[in-house]
């Protein structure tokens, strides 16, 4: 007897500490999880508002240029400037100024200049020895003008000579980021604290004003950022209120900033340590009746009558402290025997069931709860019968108030002293808050966070459930790919701030013209997906696609603008444009690019026809391979002027192709296909090198000499050893490098910029001039042209064909003559075709031109005759371009 009690009481135990092992474990990664999740999303905000700011304070950098080189402004104007920049992040910033090189402030967004000087501050140091200009992110500060805790970002600002000339800065108040975290709604125990690489505390929640500006004092902090870690997760005491938690550290990006979310034990354990404490009590409760038992049976046998009354006390005893301890759980837990009638049950359980205890005792959970709230219940314990396990699941239940909410169900089955089952021992956990945290952190997963709609990754899923209830010939799936028109113009020129704004106004009306079964999806930038069931006919999806047409070309109301888009829109459709969803994407983004090549604003459903056109490229790169090996690549000549004198002073040389069967090829449709499939290279060696030849023959002749301008693709200009590759073109050849021009268009030298920089200074020691080609027809920038070291701009023809009747070209053409006037660089306008035109372009002071007034490109032989004209003295002029 004595050891069946024992081995009940250690079974009893084992049970207990197996189920507290196994719940502590389960609370721990419940609080990792949560931590991850909200530590992805904490980050992601500071990166954005790292960002935001930042852009701000490279569009001031670029509009203080003028005035940071000396040239008069006025004042006024520029704060006035300022402020509009500081009210598109005025909910990240208190601020936005400018200070001079002695740190004095010159500008400032609120039209009112302090006094105070940052001279003494780390960050304007930084500024000031700093030549790359690269966002500086200073220490927390008390600032000195607004006496409020604060991190400034800032830039360098340079003079025309490239020297620092002051600092362009924007203050983030530390309240910014802790009205945010407050905004989380976090529970009791959690903490986010934002930090510096120097463990410097820039805002907390709970806040501790104290501590702002000051390091934290923590081992583990110090090894991650010294090791260069970028994430971390740890539990150790707080530095700041010495409570002990489980934190998860993410590094901002590339930013010196990191986030540090933190969950106490004592919060996320509270459940388990009275789980714990319970647990513990019970066995010694039971220890305490089994020993007391034991000891009245050993004392004499004549005293069997008292042990069994005593027994019969104690089990009445036990029962009444089983009935204590299930009251004091704070879960809904309860007892029930092999027929699942209800033996015992807490208050908490009778409250959730809206009924008193004893009138539950004795009835199944189906005669207790209504149909649906008693499914789950009924469920576990059959199964926690018939496996003889424990069983755990997740689940709803409608409370008797009316009220849902979320719980984690555990029955365990109880076994009397033989080992026979007895019954089974529940707990419901409430874990209403834990499921709607998780569902807000996956919607944030799956959802676009600008509009809300479903994001790439959504919609593939949806994609995927309408493909597997559709299989077959009948299924009615169809795909719609739509990108804006002309939306990168409303980015450019007004702005990020508005282009989201416009964003969010597209999306609602995209909303608006579709059914509610449809799926519509961002899928980054200005492109949306659609996914359309049961459409009907072909008909219908094209009404459908009008539809979306008519809608977008409706004039937008945006921050007091009136701005218009339009979408190109591709169609596709399942099974016959694909039987998988990458198939469907793939051939919709294809029709979708022939809507906008057709001018936009319209829409096209995906046809064979438009993959012969992709065979169709791919059969013109292979053409053009093979005439890199024979002899159809030519390069033809145009001539270039000085129109002041009338002289010719150069040539451009033109790449061209004569194919055997289709006859010539214009650039414009084969040079798209070399750089894409990296042939442009070959090319540009080909024409290069038969340039130099060419020219260095005609001097050969006894021809004036003149400079010859060879166009470089971007791809050229990222090769390895580029400028000893030209040098040795140069050698080769003969050719003097002062008569070589290489003209760069202004994509080249977007990405990359060091590299191309040092590469054109390479070039320009050769002696070889540089021009910049096609300016103003891409990212023009007074930054670039004052580092990168050109020695002529070409105005695009684009600019120079409706002169000088056209006032926007006139206004552009006046701007880059005087661009390059005061960079003192040369400037060439291309495309003249017309005596107005040239008079129009000496007027402004352009003399050097280029186009067909003066001759189309030639082969070698006939640009041979306008050297020898010019041998001649023969001159060019404005009426009949060569005398």
């Amino acid at each position: 007897m004595i050891a069946l009690g024992l081995l009940a009481l250690l079974t009893y135990a084992a049970l207990v500490a197996g189920g507290l092992m196994f719940a502590h474990e389960r609370e721990v990664e419940f609080a990792s999880r949560n931590l991850e999740n909200l530590g992805r999303v904490l980050e992601g905000h500071a990166h954005s508002t790292v960002d935001k700011i930042d852009t701000i304070l490279l569009a001031t950098q670029l509009q203080l240029n003028e005035t940071i080189t000396g040239e008069p402004r006025d004042r006024s104007s520029i704060n006035t400037t300022l402020g509009r920049y500081l009210a598109l992040i005025n909910e990240q910033s208190q601020s936005l100024r400018v200070a001079d090189a002695s740190g004095r402030f010159i500008h400032d967004a609120s039209g009112v200049i302090a006094p105070a000087r940052i001279d003494d501050r780390d960050y304007f140091r930084q500024n000031r020895d700093q030549p790359a200009g690269q966002l500086v992110i200073s220490e927390p500060l008390f600032a000195r003008i607004t006496h409020n805790w604060v991190i400034t970002l800032s830039r360098r600002l340079d003079d025309s000579a490239g020297q620092f000339s002051g600092l362009v800065q924007a203050a983030v108040r530390a309240e910014y980021f802790q009205d945010f975290f407050a905004s989380l709604n976090l529970g009791p125990g959690q903490s986010v604290t934002l930090i510096d690489a120097q463990r410097r505390l820039i805002a907390r929640y709970p806040a501790a004003p104290e501590m702002l500006g000051q390091p934290l004092a923590s081992e583990r902090l110090i090894g991650m950022i010294g090791r260069g870690e970028t994430h971390a997760r740890y539990t150790t005491k707080s530095a700041v209120d010495g409570v002990e938690r489980l934190y998860v550290v993410r590094r901002v990006g590339d930013y010196p900033l990191y986030v540090l979310v933190g969950h106490a034990e004592s919060a996320y354990l509270a459940n388990w340590y009275s789980q714990l404490s319970w647990g513990v009590l019970s066995i010694v409760l039971l220890t305490l009746v089994l020993s007391g038992w034991i000891i009245v049976w050993l004392r004499t046998y004549d005293r069997a009558r008292e042990i069994a009354q005593d027994m019969t006390q104690a089990y009445a005893t036990t029962f009444r402290r089983t009935r204590a301890l299930l009251d004091s759980l704070p879960d809904p837990a309860w007892l029930s025997d092999r027929e699942r009638r209800l033996i015992a049950v807490n208050d908490a359980y009778a409250a959730l069931a809206g009924a008193p205890a004893e009138d539950i005792l004795g009835q199944t959970v189906e005669q207790v709860w209504p149909a649906e709230a008693a499914r789950p219940l009924a469920e576990l314990d059959n199964a926690a019968l018939t496996q003889q396990c424990q069983q755990k699941r997740q689940d709803s239940q409608q409370l008797a108030s009316g009220e849902r909410r979320h719980f984690e169900y555990v029955a365990t089955p109880v076994f009397d002293e033989a080992g026979e089952l007895a019954g089974v021992a529940g707990v419901a956990r409430d874990i209403t808050q834990l499921h709607d945290d998780q569902e807000r952190i996956r919607h944030l997963a799956e959802h676009d966070l600008l509009t809300d709609l479903p994001n790439r990754a959504l919609l593939a899923t949806h994609m995927a459930s309408a493909l597997a209830e559709t299989l077959g010939p009948q299924a009615q799936i169809a795909l719609l790919f739509l990108d804006l028109d002309n939306f990168k113009n409303v980015n450019d020129t007004l702005g990020h701030e508005i282009g989201d704004q416009l964003l969010l106004q597209v999306a609602q009306r995209l909303t608006a013209c579709l059914d509610h079964r449809d799926t519509i999806s961002r899928q980054g930038g200005d492109e949306f997906a659609i996914l359309i069931r049961g459409y009907g006919t072909p008909a219908r999806l094209a009404v459908i696609a009008q539809r979306l047409n008519d809608a977008l070309v409706q004039p937008f109301s945006v921050a007091s603008h009136e701005l218009r888009v339009g979408a190109s829109i591709g169609i596709s459709t399942y099974p016959q444009d694909g039987q998988d969803i990458g198939s469907l994407l793939k051939n919709a983004d294809t029709a979708m690019y022939q809507a906008k090549g057709a001018g936009g604003n319209t829409y096209r459903f995906f046809t064979p026809e438009m993959n012969a056109r992709i065979f169709e490229r791919v059969t013109l790169e292979n053409s053009l391979r093979r005439a890199l090996n024979s002899d159809q690549i030519a390069v033809h000549y145009q001539p270039q002027v000085d129109m002041h004198s009338g002289l010719l002073i150069g040539f451009e040389a033109l790449v061209r192709w004569h194919h055997p069967e289709q006859g010539d090829i214009p650039p414009a449709r084969f040079i798209p296909i070399a750089e894409e499939s990296s042939l442009i290279n070959q090319i540009g060696d080909q024409v290069l090198r038969e340039a130099c030849r060419q020219n260095r023959a005609w001097q050969d002749m006894g021809l004036p000499p003149v400079v010859m301008a060879v166009n470089l693709s971007a791809m050229q200009l990222r090769q390895p050893e580029f400028a000893s590759r030209i040098a040795a073109v140069l050698t080769e050849s003969g050719l003097d490098a002062r008569w070589l021009e290489l003209e760069i268009t202004e994509s080249a030298f977007i990405r990359d910029t060091e590299r191309i920089v040092e590469v054109l200074q390479q070039l320009q020691a050769l002696g070889i001039k540089l021009s910049v080609d096609d300016f103003g027809t891409g990212y023009s920038s007074l930054g670039y042209l004052k580092r990168l070291p050109f020695d002529r701009i070409k105005i695009d023809q684009s600019f120079v064909r409706d002169l000088p009747d056209n006032a926007d070209d006139i206004a552009i053409v006046r701007a880059i003559i005087a661009i390059a006037d005061s960079l003192q660089k040369e400037v060439i306008a291309e495309g003249v075709e017309q005596p107005q035109q040239i008079d129009f372009l000496l007027q402004q002071g352009c003399t050097l031109m280029q186009g067909y007034h003066f001759g189309r490109p030639a082969a070698a032989g006939q640009a041979e005759q306008l050297l020898r004209r010019m041998q001649d003295k023969q001159r060019f002029t404005r009426e009949s371009g060569a005398a």
